[in-house]
Order: structure tokens, then sequence, then C-alpha cells
């Protein structure tokens, strides 16, 4: 074979690899969409799959015949993820599909094999597709309508901790949700193995936040009357032994608000019940980084503000 025929092929393969890349990228994406939790076709190939068409086009009559002649498909779980229809439905906010599944018989209280998400933990906090952060507590109570259980928790994942509530999911994902959960006997005082509870979730919103923040924290510990006094403890820190011990009041020192703002008033709201449970905020050291920032704000009258904040 002569140089000059190899050299035409060489350039035919370098011309042409650059499109068996992109087939191959494309290929490749297109697959790991397949296998996303939002896309019906985790239902392909299962004896789910004519139902979980009309759950996505929320053909509700459909669903009732399909349902009627095969009960047992409600509560099927697709073998990737272990999600139910019922699942999958709250999460791409299906709700006449939701609602005509639990209709049907649909047990609200199964959770996915692959982190423990039941329908009421994911329905507490945003869907799948909520681009919008909508606060909407339309499948929260639906949901509670069907019996769903308040107080069965989250598996844990890289970013939320095992043993995280429904509760504390809601937080800030609208207090309606946070309130139906209450009302339907979410364990207020939950714990996780740290420590944390729906009040220091709630808390944690309220350093520099908007007033709308701010309901989550007056609502669980003014009215609710949330404990507040036991400590919780941080992730731990790479390179160090020990957890340091933190306390709810704690947070509350971050909070720093003008005097005359209603975001002040909701928090000495917060203080006086921290009292009423033996916590004196007054006596609680201000941290270091608090403290500059108040300094920076309040160059000329920190040392007044900090008497009072």
């Amino acid at each position: 074979m002569s140089k000059k025929i190899i050299l035409v092929i060489l350039i035919a393969i370098i011309m042409t690899f650059p499109a068996l890349l992109s087939s191959c990228q494309f290929n490749i994406l297109k697959e790991e969409e397949e296998y996303r939790i939002t896309n019906v076709k985790i239902f392909k190939g299962t004896p789910v799959w004519e139902l979980a068409l009309a759950v996505k086009g929320e053909k509700t009559r459909t669903i009732e015949k399909l349902a009627k002649e095969n009960p047992d498909l409600l509560n099927y779980q697709e073998p990737k993820y272990g999600a139910t229809l019922l699942l999958w439905a709250v999460g791409m906010e299906k709700y006449k599909s939701a609602e005509a599944l639990l209709k049907c018989g649909a047990d609200p209280n199964i959770a996915s094999t692959v982190d423990g998400m039941t329908p009421l933990y994911l329905a507490a906090g945003f869907s799948w597709v909520d681009n919008y952060a909508k606060k909407d507590p339309k499948f929260v109570k639906l949901l509670l309508k069907y019996n769903a259980d308040p107080n069965i928790n989250y598996g844990g994942d890289s970013i939320n901790e095992p043993g995280t509530s429904p509760l504390m999911n809601s937080i800030p994902c609208g207090i309606e949700k946070t309130k139906a959960l209450i009302e339907a006997g979410a364990d207020i005082n939950h714990k996780t193995e740290s420590g944390r509870t729906a009040a220091t979730e709630a808390l944690g919103m309220g350093q520099n936040a908007t007033l709308e923040a701010l309901e989550y924290a007056h609502y669980l510990i003014v009215e609710k009357k949330a404990k507040v006094s036991d400590p919780y403890y941080p992730r731990k820190i790479y390179g160090e032994d020990t957890v340091r011990e933190l306390f709810p009041v704690d947070i509350l020192r971050d909070w720093v608000y003008p005097l005359d703002s209603e975001e002040y008033q909701i928090k000495m709201e917060i203080v006086e019940e921290f009292a009423r449970q033996g916590v004196n905020y007054w006596d609680t050291e201000i941290n270091k980084f608090t403290l500059e920032r108040i300094k920076k704000r309040y160059p000329d009258t920190w040392e007044e503000y900090i008497k009072k904040y």
C-alpha cells in the first residue's frame, strides 16, 4: 500500500472520529436520561408499564380501570430506585394521577429502596420538576388525607442526614406544608443522630433571612413550643477528633436585625420562649464572626447594639 493511500485513510479516520465521539456521547447521555428517576421509562419492561403511561398522561379513567383489574400494580416498585408510581406522580407533579392512585388504594407509605424517600417526604420539600420553588401544600394535604405517616423519616444521602423527617424537609419549602404536617401528628421534637430538629432547621433560616423565612421558627418555637434546650452537633470537620457541642440558642445569637424592625420583634418573642424553657439568651456568648459583622454594620453604636440585639 502506497504512502499516499495510507495518508488518505488516516485523514478519513481523523475526520470521522469527532462524529463517532459525538455519537457515543449522545448515546451515553440518552442512556443516563432514560435511567433517571424522573423518566417514566424506569417502569418500561415491568408489569406496570401500561399504568405508568396512564399516570404520565394523567388518564384517570385508565388508571382506575387498570388498578381494578390488577390491584397489585398500585404498589409495585420498579427495580432501579424502588419507586412506586405514586412516588413518581408526586415527584413529577401529576396531581390528578396521584389522587387517582390513592383513591384506588395505593399505599402512601412505601419508601423508595435507594434512599428511603416516601411520597410525603418528597412532597414536603420541592418536587423533581419544581424550578420556581413552589410552596403549594396540595400534595402534602392529599397524602395526609389518605393516611400518609408524617413520621416516616428519610434514609439519607450525601446531602441530607439519615433520619431527616418530612417536617424538617418542609423548611423552608412552604409554611402551610409545615403546619399541615404538625396538625397531622408530625413529631415536632424528632431528632436526627446529630441532634438536628425542625426547630434547629428553622433557626438556621433566620440569619439575615426574610420575614417569610422567620415564620417557620416563630411557628414551631413560639406557637407550638418546640423544644430548644437540647444540644446538637455539626458534621465532623476533617482532621478534628472531637465535635463541638452546640445549642439552638447559638444559632439565634447570629440573627442580626435593626432594633426597630419587625424581624427583631419576632426574634425577641423567640428569645422569650427560650427563657420559658430555661435557656438564657442574654448569657450566650457572641461568636467572633457575628461580632465583627455587628461592628461593621454599626461602627459607632455596636456596644449599645449588642446589649439589645
